[in-house]
């Protein structure tokens, strides 16, 4: 994956089409572009433990912002992760961006674009996967958090308890302890036919979080078999708003085997091995 992530910083700043194998002929799509950026550090800060991968990379368009990285799938018009850094320089005073949540200008012509109506009256709220508190140092660092490429649904005892709470964990981590984290998250899907709200936007049945916790100025040479790692996985449902978030503690081999994708792919694999179990 070192190999892939040399490639494309090699290319930034241009907006990078890669055609790969073509989706299945029932898509909407004929040929899925992969990659879409406007930053030329993004790759190295946010994918710095690994490029999250699966078996079907033709759903895998990546959104490379100075903010986050995300992988958007057109065929289920949701993030299907998205890796951040965080330490508490990504932490100011700038007020919470107050407009509709916003379309990606990034994502290609060709595919639906999620907008704020999809999720009007679904009953889902729209769930930040990077939290918009943990990008106020600048108005433009926040309101990238509000693009829908960092959106998916998730039920309001969910995003705004259970899942918070473990939000305000790592902030805290961040301001108390002083610690760098290094952070996926995503949607996971266990049914082939997720219910739908909105045009095209599917529902996932659990959300996971991974967080790889290191001192600050450490990056991938400092990770060990003792470095510490927090892997959850939560149920999208209501019931579980006063919930502690440690009960959903989870191991990212478990994360791995329910989305199918490989995370923390370029820290050496006799360690991976290890935290990846814990």
């Amino acid at each position: 994956m070192r190999v892939l992530a040399r490639l494309v910083c090699t290319l930034l700043p241009l907006v990078v089409f890669l055609p790969s194998c073509s989706p299945p002929a029932s898509s909407p799509v004929a040929d899925v572009p992969q990659t879409s950026t406007n930053s030329d550090t993004a790759i190295s800060i946010h994918l710095e433990l690994g490029y999250p991968h699966d078996a079907d990379t033709t759903d895998d368009f990546l959104v490379v912002r100075p903010q986050y990285v995300a992988s958007f799938s057109y065929k289920r018009n949701t993030p299907n992760w998205v890796s951040w850094n965080l330490n508490s320089d990504w932490f100011g005073d700038v007020p919470r961006y107050e407009g509709n949540f916003i379309v990606d200008p990034m994502l290609p012509e060709s595919f639906y674009h999620p907008d704020h109506n999809d999720y009007t009256n679904s009953g889902y709220d729209r769930g930040h996967m990077v939290r918009s508190e943990e990008r106020t140092k600048t108005p433009e660092d926040n309101r990238s958090t509000f693009y829908m490429t960092n959106i998916i649904p998730q039920r309001p005892d969910l995003n705004r308890g259970v899942w918070l709470d473990f939000e305000r964990y790592c902030e805290s981590l961040c301001k108390d302890s002083l610690k760098q984290l290094f952070i996926v998250a995503g949607p996971v899907f266990s049914t082939p036919q997720p219910t739908i709200i909105g045009q095209h936007i599917a529902v996932p049945d659990s959300c996971f979080k991974i967080v790889v916790v290191l001192d600050r100025g450490q990056k991938r040479s400092s990770v060990t078999a003792t470095t510490p790692v927090i892997a959850v996985m939560m149920p999208n449902r209501d019931g579980v708003r006063k919930d502690d978030w440690t009960l959903y503690r989870s191991t990212i081999d478990d994360i791995e085997a329910r989305t199918g994708y490989d995370f923390l792919n370029d820290i050496a694999p006799s360690i991976q091995a290890l935290i990846e179990a814990k």
